[in-house]
């Protein structure tokens, strides 16, 4: 028999038009995010470096062999069927990272099964690192991310103020924010090093597909990867903090971004040389081409039956929200009177930063003063309508900024969560979640209320567990429109007080836009 003996070629068009159409779905709910979130801008990037390391494993592909296909058959139904229910669940809760997890394991499992059927065991040995590279896209579950966050930034603070002293420059660190002598430096998400971080660690994955490393040699490259982006980091700050020192906060803002974006170069380039170095010298190549038969899809009905389950998926989605929501902005709502009249009442402007990374439609910020030392600070935001992903994302911003997050990183001490408090203010019922952090020594007070626009009034389902991410997929909540409102107090001694006086505050402040209509 021949050596290039060549082999038939079965249509391979429609599996690979139910695998793209599957995971087309997948990247149009997460693509929001990785284009809300900078730190996973990378996103966009990924599906494209799946396909070229398919393709390098399809190259290289070895002989099919006979598995059962059986164990194939259950495990494409087992990820399949429960696509329905995880699709109105991600739906409902967009930013949800567990949800996008399920769902993308939910495909990953898909996908190898479908290999398995076409090439049993080998292949699926062979091919499952490209189709599980697809998961370095999704957003990291947001309790780790947080922490991560967090450590890196008050890590990186404490380096930079030590560092920042050898070098003769005067800084002390409060929380996650530098003291200079031309102002203030906060370490936010991106001076933290979380985005030069996920970053690295996507190309470190790829970099060590590519060169074919194996585990010991890859887990290095992930470990230098790590240190590589946690050093030029610091680097960063320490090169922002100098020119803000020399030429103001101003001149720090112009080489934010620039620096940014030499730092991640610096990290890729650099992680590049070290996978090369850690390449092994090249192994007798595989067998490629002609030699090895193509693949047969069997049962042969199996890709238009998928195809046919996405059609349901896709559809079963778009008639449970059109039932079942009822959203309608304009009713059960309510909006804010500032008090101008109020002493010293002063128009507070909000920073870029805030600005772009919440993106509301609409925000305004103030101070006023009320008797003898008492302080008040309003925070006003409102999102939506939203009509497409993106602005569902963007929605989802009053959930996610809230005090317990935000403030501990502006340096504040927070001292207690006192639970969710009541306040009715002409016929509607505000909860306000209600903290106590300490400022200077001196208690703090904040009054935190989101609001989702609805027909019921609800307050807001803050979706931060999975039973209130589930009952809002159950009663077919997308969280189209909502407001926020945010306000702090100080110089009052106690909660007690602190709560009266808020209640006194709301009834000027707060006003209703309409009534319900009716039944």
């Amino acid at each position: 028999m021949s050596d290039t003996q060549t082999y038939p070629r079965p249509a391979l068009w429609l599996p690979a038009l139910v695998v793209g159409a599957y995971w087309l779905a997948c990247a149009r709910l997460l693509s929001p995010q990785w284009s809300f979130y900078a730190q996973y801008n990378y996103g966009w990037a990924v599906p494209f470096l799946c396909g070229y390391l398919f393709w390098q494993r399809w190259i290289t592909r070895p002989v099919p062999d006979a598995s059962p296909k059986a164990t194939g058959i259950f495990l494409l139904l087992l990820c399949a069927l429960p696509l329905l229910p995880t699709r109105v669940i991600v739906e409902a809760n967009p930013i949800w990272r567990v949800g996008s997890w399920v769902m993308g394991l939910e495909l990953v499992g898909l996908t190898t099964a479908l290999l398995y059927l076409a090439g049993g065991k080998n292949w699926l040995k062979h091919f499952w690192f490209p189709v599980a590279f697809y998961l370095v896209a999704i957003p990291w579950p947001s309790q780790w991310e947080d922490f991560v966050v967090q450590f890196l930034a008050r890590g990186n603070t404490q380096v930079a103020v030590e560092a920042l002293t050898v070098l003769g420059i005067p800084a002390l660190p409060h929380g996650n924010v530098i003291e200079i002598s031309t102002g203030m430096v906060g370490i936010d998400e991106a001076c933290s090093g979380i985005r030069s971080l996920q970053a690295t660690l996507m190309m470190a994955l790829f970099f060590g597909e590519t060169n074919r490393l194996n585990f010991v040699r890859r887990a290095l490259l992930l470990a230098a990867g790590v240190g590589l982006a946690l050093f030029c980091n610091v680097v960063r700050t320490l090169l922002l903090v100098w020119i803000a020192s020399r030429s103001g906060l101003e001149a720090m803002e112009k080489w934010h971004d620039p620096t940014g974006i030499v730092i991640l170069l610096a990290c890729f380039t650099t992680l590049w040389l070290v996978a090369a170095r850690l390449n092994p010298a090249k192994n007798a190549k595989a067998e490629i081409g002609s030699k090895i038969p193509w693949p047969e899809l069997k049962p042969r009905w199996m890709p238009a039956a998928l195809l046919g389950w996405l059609v349901v998926v896709e559809a079963g989605n778009a008639l449970w929200f059109g039932v079942r929501e009822q959203a309608d902005a304009a009713r059960l709502n309510w909006n804010v009177r500032w008090p101008t009249d109020h002493a010293q009442f002063r128009e507070v402007e909000l920073s870029r930063r805030v600005i772009l990374e919440m993106r509301f439609k609409e925000g305004r910020s103030a101070t006023w003063t009320e008797g003898e030392g008492v302080a008040w600070q309003l925070f006003y935001f409102r999102w939506g309508p939203a009509a497409g992903l993106v602005e569902r994302v963007s929605v989802q911003c009053a959930k996610t900024h809230r005090p317990e997050v935000c403030l501990p990183a502006a340096g504040l001490e927070l001292r207690e969560q006192r639970g969710v408090k009541d306040f009715t203010v002409d016929g509607l019922t505000l909860p306000f979640r209600a903290y106590t952090f300490t400022h200077r020594g001196a208690p703090l007070f904040v009054y935190f209320c989101a609001w989702e626009d609805g027909t019921r009034g609800l307050a807001a389902n803050m979706r931060e567990n999975t039973a209130s991410r589930l009952a809002a997929a159950l009663a077919g909540s997308r969280s189209l429109s909502q407001r926020v409102v945010e306000i702090a107090v100080s110089g009052i001694p106690d909660a007690e007080k602190a709560d009266a006086a808020l209640a006194a505050q709301l009834t000027q402040i707060i006003t209703r836009e309409s009534q319900p209509s009716p039944k």
